[in-house]
């Protein structure tokens, strides 16, 4: 029984899952153990991890018979896990060789945390820095009410939704997963972490640690295009998922002495969110009617002409 482990979904992960299974055999934290769970993967990626489990014995691969969907591969690497920690790993990430262990580092000196991670950027399909998140070791902090306050009443366009990778106690993660688990509704992942932070506090490495990959179209060999915030307070929960975000946000701190809190962050932060969704509404509208316009203005021209 390995002390970290940790479990790797993935469906169609060739063009990627190479680098990141490479990324952890280079750990310098070397008691681990990789499963993978193929969500019947139509492309390479059954020979690239079948290659990889007769390379190294702490990895090992399943294949799904069907696809069970990205959440019930999600929960299936998480019932297999065993040993004191465990982490989910996405098969397009990126790891330094430093993070497993400064995470159980991170764990090891302070018991009472249930959580550790580290400072992130997002990297593009070849692997350049297209953002960092500067204050995110700011959500950093034990069992408190400082913690969970600063939590919810983060804009979810910082980065909490990343701390779903973090290295947990497996003991934490399968309370936080069975109070409020991944689903398909919209900031599902910010509940689950939510209910992990809620018991057990959290420890951020300041290092950047952690890659996470963002896969857009748009990306070119020959161009960078970098993710600038301009305003984060107008990034949040879109107002039509306010309701289920509430409640699943609830749902999170259950049986926890922050219930309230969350409600009234939650509640408070609403009429901002409708503020933002009316405003979109009216900028939709108003581009319409001027395209409308200078459409209406080329006919009338060509028409005379």
């Amino acid at each position: 029984m390995s002390s970290v482990f940790i479990g790797m979904p993935v469906y169609n992960g060739e063009k990627f899952i190479e680098k990141a299974i490479e990324s952890i055999l280079n750990q310098t934290f070397s008691d681990w153990e990789l499963l993978i769970s193929d969500n019947a993967s139509q492309d390479n990626t059954s020979h690239i991890c079948m290659k990889y489990c007769c390379v190294d014995k702490r990895i090992q691969y399943v294949r799904q018979n069907d696809n069970i969907g990205a959440v019930n591969n999600f929960k299936f690497v998480l019932e297999k896990a065993t040993g004191e920690y465990f982490m989910w790993a996405a098969a397009d990430d990126e790891w330094d060789k430093e993070f497993i262990a400064a995470c159980v580092i991170s764990l090891e000196k302070n018991p009472k945390i249930g959580m550790a991670f580290s400072n992130i950027v997002n990297i593009d399909s070849f692997g350049r820095i297209i953002r960092s998140y500067p204050n995110f070791f700011d959500l950093s902090g034990d069992n408190s009410w400082k913690t969970v306050s600063r939590y919810v009443f983060s804009p979810e366009i910082l980065g909490k939704a990343n701390l779903t990778y973090s290295l947990f106690r497996l003991n934490l993660c399968i309370v936080a997963w069975n109070v409020c688990p991944l689903s398909a509704e919209w900031g599902s992942d910010m509940c689950f972490v939510l209910g992990a932070l809620a018991r057990g506090g959290l420890s951020i490495d300041d290092r950047v640690l952690f890659n996470k990959r963002v896969i857009r179209d748009t990306d070119t060999i020959n161009r960078i295009d970098k993710i600038e915030i301009l305003n984060p307070k107008n990034h949040m929960f879109p107002f039509a998922d306010s309701f289920n975000y509430l409640k699943n946000n609830l749902h999170a701190v259950k049986g926890t002495k922050y219930y309230w809190l969350t409600m009234l962050a939650i509640l408070i932060r609403v009429p901002r969110s409708f503020i933002i969704f009316i405003s979109n509404i009216a900028k939709f509208w108003i581009r319409r009617i001027m395209g409308i316009v200078v459409t209406d203005k080329k006919k009338l021209r060509l028409d005379h002409e």
